[in-house]
């Protein structure tokens, strides 16, 4: 088994494997429990499963099923309950672009296993998965149950049928041919690629979602980012503070007291600590919410006014006395630039 040192992979991936396989007649039941996988860690969405659990599970899918394109039809299985915060987040929001845009730096919390990135080349986008591991027997499931999930959920949820201009893999094509990749991706499919890439037009980008909402997004994306700010922050107590201000700008104003309880600390202690990073309690709420109100400017259609009040002030004239000291325009020149750019 090759060496995953203490990667791991979020419940929810987990989930979604698990599904697949049982869609197929393969109940992994009784191998979680050999694994040690609780129920309680497949129902927690903050749970972590280490990859070498995973990656037993997903050799004894393939065992059972017997089925080669096991992760290609793995994606066709995905839904937004499989995604974590991400799948809400996207179906909600404005257009595909909103959702691309989130899924990227949210795949390394899905899975250590690999990383995505885009690259945009004229009228192409290029979604990229790259992984370090060249392990022959799983990875090619993995690589083919992201590339189709993300092509299957994108047909969802703008509720259209439009298809990649092409996909290419870095692994051979499997001895059954490429008949079944053509049915799923209906684009041409190379293999034997230098990279895993799935190309799309640019112009889809700004297909619109069927379910919109302005009001589910602006929830949803603030978990999602509250999701990711969790995860990068497991041994950083500056990243834990971020994370329990922005849990807690959903209801009231943060104050250091009540942060402190909700990171189950003294308030003098977290004092102290953040003294011990060279920094105190207002300059942080002021640098998220200098974050937040730069990313809800640019995607959400929230007015000014709401998100003065969603970031704790009293009065819109003290959020813009405090957006031209961050960014040396008001809110509403910055909201018509950063669009501008889109």
């Amino acid at each position: 088994m090759p060496n995953f040192g203490t990667l791991s992979v979020a419940s929810f991936w987990l989930e979604y494997l698990l599904d697949a396989a049982l869609h197929q007649g393969c109940d992994l039941s009784s191998e979680l429990v050999r694994l040690g996988v609780t129920d309680e860690q497949l129902e927690s969405p903050q749970a972590r499963i280490p990859l070498k659990v995973e990656h037993q599970l997903l050799l004894k899918a393939l065992q059972e099923t017997g089925d080669p394109l096991f992760g290609l039809h793995m994606g066709e299985r995905i839904r937004p309950r499989f995604m974590g915060e991400l799948g809400y987040a996207s179906m909600s929001g404005t257009n595909l672009r909103q959702a691309i845009d989130l899924m990227v730096p949210f795949q390394r919390v899905t899975t250590e296993f690999a990383e995505a990135e885009i690259l945009r080349q004229d009228d192409h986008v290029n979604l990229l998965w790259r992984t370090s591991f060249n392990e022959p027997v799983t990875t090619r499931h993995r690589v083919e149950a992201f590339f189709v999930g993300a092509v299957t959920f994108g047909r969802w949820i703008s509720g259209t049928d439009e298809n990649p201009v092409a996909v290419h893999f870095r692994h051979p094509c499997p001895d059954s041919g490429d008949q079944e990749y053509q049915r799923v991706f209906r684009c041409p499919v190379h293999f034997d690629q230098p990279e895993n890439v799935l190309i799309l037009d640019q112009k889809l980008l700004d297909l619109p979602m069927k379910d919109a909402d302005p009001e589910v997004h602006h929830i949803m994306r603030n978990r999602l980012q509250q999701a990711l700010t969790r995860y990068l922050a497991r041994d950083n107590l500056l990243d834990q503070v971020r994370a329990e201000i922005r849990r807690q700008l959903e209801r009231t104003i943060p104050q250091v007291e009540n942060v402190a309880e909700g990171l189950d600390m003294k308030p003098w202690t977290l004092r102290r600590r953040l003294r011990a990073e060279n920094t105190d309690f207002s300059t942080v709420l002021e640098e998220e919410r200098r974050t937040l109100a730069s990313d809800w400017l640019i995607h959400s259609e929230r007015s000014v006014s709401q998100i003065a009040a969603d970031l704790g002030y009293s009065e819109q004239s003290a959020f813009n006395r405090a957006f031209k000291r961050w960014f040396d325009t008001t809110p509403v020149a910055y909201r018509q630039e950063q669009q501008k750019k889109r």
